[in-house]
């Protein structure tokens, strides 16, 4: 191996471990601040290792890769292990850094370099870490190093069918994680098909068809057969795809998108991130390429579709574009003339990059202890009030509507698939509060932890609220929280 590439794996190994000390900020062995998403997907990965099913058991409008990547960290744990997370998060983001450090040597532009570029520009988005968009920058960044080893130099080249069958499954790969992730490599794919087509490369562009439709379909078909079997395939299309779409389409925060695009941090990153991938756009035309730089607008202008689907301006969002404009800011250092330019403007952007993930850092250091603040008095309510459920009766434990980190530090699991924010996923479909009060008529829970004295927005339904107070009794209260138990 190499002695630079070898310095660059190397690199890769030590930036991995420290961004996600410092920017992994719910999982981190520096102190985890558990956060509302992770907290679920705690929940959600430990009751899959105790043999809930997906969507049937325990609930999300998130794709079954995801599923399946939080069950495999408690799976070997025993559940609740965010150490076993945060070892995942780290082994994702060095796939995601060697992915982008062969994306440098396709665009002949330095390793650490284009690694430290990449992570300034992220720092600013995983908010917490361990969450969709995240793992799904792997399989973006090998989609769009297959497509620039497929169209390198602007025409068909050899290995068609092979690439295109690694741009399929990163397809698949991303869309079974969460639907709105693939939009990067679904534009990229459609761009590149309407190129070939404008071309006239109709052998070319049938065994890129044959082969993207054999990636995407190898990963596909498995997983849907595993649904078949168990009797959930149903349930998955409801959760993946229905629930997901109304999700998106339902309320937002605050303004609209073109006050969020043109008037807030969120609006001018994505921006940025599109810039940068024009960027490399123009360097692809200037290299007469202009099929993959086609590819690449696509790619960029469904990512930040993707970002703005929907109207709650979530900063991870942002993520889903972040490997286009990784991908745009190589070509830019490749394009630099060689020699002494490209060594200082590369060297000046690595100190920069440098100073702002080390500023960055503190400040998320600083934000995570804040938010870890409350979680020791909480941890002690929590368990105060749990510890009052005999074990007998803990199969048919609920905690509705409080903050989903309550499973995580008293180690519980709901009795009901849709386990968190009830009334907000009822927002997005009616169906669901209407199964929550059939279930709660028919099937209750036995013990059930709800908010004690303190307001929260949306308020229950009225018919939750019916049965909270004609069908239960007050066990105890700590602090904001109450135990109430069923009047058999």
């Amino acid at each position: 191996m190499k002695k630079k590439h070898l310095l660059s794996l190397l690199f890769s190994a030590a930036a991995a471990i420290c961004f996600a000390l410092f920017f992994y900020t719910v999982n981190t062995p520096l102190g985890a601040s558990i956060g509302s998403d992770n907290a679920m997907y705690l929940t959600m990965g430990t009751a899959l290792s105790h043999g809930f099913l997906p969507y049937r058991n325990i609930f999300d409008h998130k794709g079954p890769l995801l599923f399946f990547l939080q069950w495999l960290p408690q799976a070997f744990t025993g559940g609740y292990s965010t150490i076993a997370v945060f070892c995942q998060e780290v082994l994702v983001l060095f796939a995601a850094l060697r992915l982008l450090a062969a994306i440098a040597r396709e665009t002949d532009a330095p390793e650490i370099p284009a690694q430290l570029i990449y992570l300034a520009l992220f720092c600013a988005l995983p908010d917490g870490g361990n969450l969709s968009e995240e793992y799904t920058a792997v399989p973006t960044l090998l989609g769009l190093l297959a497509a620039l080893r497929c169209f390198r130099s602007g025409v068909p080249e050899k290995g068609l069918r092979g690439n295109a069958f690694v741009l399929g499954l990163c397809t698949c790969a991303a869309f079974l994680t969460r639907a709105n992730n693939m939009l990067p490599l679904a534009g990229l794919t459609a761009a590149l098909t309407l190129g070939l087509l404008m071309m006239r490369r109709f052998p070319a562009l049938l065994a890129c068809a044959m082969g993207f439709a054999g990636g995407f379909l190898i990963l596909l078909v498995p997983v849907c057969l595993w649904f078949f079997a168990n009797g959930i395939l149903g349930d998955a299309f409801y959760g993946s795809i229905i629930h997901n779409m109304l999700y998106a389409a339902g309320s937002g925060n605050g303004s609209g998108r073109i006050y969020h695009l043109l008037h807030e941090d969120y609006g001018h990153i994505a921006l940025f991130f599109g810039f940068l991938a024009a960027a490399g756009a123009l360097v692809l035309l200037r290299r007469k390429n202009g099929l993959l730089a086609l590819g690449l607008l696509g790619a960029a202008l469904c990512g930040g579709y993707a970002a703005f689907i929907s109207q709650k301006f979530y900063i991870h969002y942002l993520t889903i574009s972040l490997p286009a404009a990784a991908v745009g800011s190589c070509l830019v250092c490749g394009a630099l003339p060689k020699g002494k330019p490209r060594t200082g403007v590369t060297a000046l952007a690595a100190v920069f990059c440098l100073i702002w993930l080390g500023v960055s850092g503190v400040s998320a250091n600083r934000q995570r202890l804040a938010d870890s603040a409350d979680l020791p008095q909480f941890t002690e309510d929590a368990n105060s009030l749990y510890s009052l459920v005999p074990e007998e009766d803990r199969s048919r434990f609920m905690a509705y509507r409080v903050e989903p980190r309550w499973y995580v530090v008293t180690k519980a699991l709901p009795c009901m698939r849709f386990y968190f924010l009830q009334e907000i996923l009822a927002d997005a479909d009616p169906a669901v509060m209407d199964e929550i009060v059939e279930t709660l008529q028919t099937d209750p829970p036995l013990w059930l932890v709800i908010f004690h004295d303190r307001p929260f927005s949306p308020p229950y339904d009225s018919r939750v609220q019916k049965i909270f107070e004609e069908r239960y009794a007050f066990v105890a209260a700590a602090g904001d929280y109450q135990l109430l138990k069923l009047q058999e």
